[in-house]
């Protein structure tokens, strides 16, 4: 293995991989970014959290659930209660562990952990203006359940995160 290219963001690799079906080595490239957390997050309001930002690789405003990358020395559980303090100003304890996702099995080398993060509660909402642009918003699981719908709310890393917390059975369909 080798890393051609390294950058804050991810590294690029070069890997010499045999192949089950190849007896000759063959030369593979991956990306790896940090592995990072996302929270499928319960209010005590009976409400979600829902962040809305700016996504420049898109062009566009996004919807998405709180998430962010692991921070070195930091456990994923730690990370989501961080995350979750810093970009929609709520305290977090009752988290749970939903799965790890491979977030794209043909190019990227990371993990993401999924949470369902129940009985969040929320201090104060961050002013978008101090907090790069993100906008807390809570809904209810049918809005939520409509922003899907209407493809308002199409991150699909995020969607695999509410169908896990669905066939867990810590959100009804």
């Amino acid at each position: 293995m080798q890393t051609d290219l390294s950058i804050p963001w991810f590294k690029q690799i070069e890997k010499t991989v045999l192949l089950p079906y190849n007896s000759d080595p063959q030369i593979y490239y991956s990306i790896k970014p940090p592995d990072y957390v996302t929270a499928l997050t319960h209010t005590t309001e009976n409400k979600f959290i829902i962040l809305k930002q700016y996504r420049p690789v898109v062009e566009d405003y996004t919807f998405e659930l709180p998430s962010g990358h692991i921070e070195n020395g930091e456990t994923p559980t730690q990370a989501i209660i961080r995350e979750l303090k810093e970009e929609a100003g709520c305290l977090a304890e009752d988290v749970t562990l939903l799965g790890e996702i491979i977030p794209d099995t043909g190019r990227l080398e990371n993990t993401l952990w999924a949470f369902y993060v129940n009985k969040v509660k929320i201090k104060t909402l961050p002013d978008p203006a101090e907090n790069e642009g993100i906008e807390v918003h809570l809904v209810s699981r049918e809005e939520l359940f409509q922003m899907i719908l209407e493809g308002n709310f199409n991150h699909a890393l995020d969607l695999s995160v509410i169908t896990m917390a669905i066939l867990k059975q810590y959100l009804a369909p």
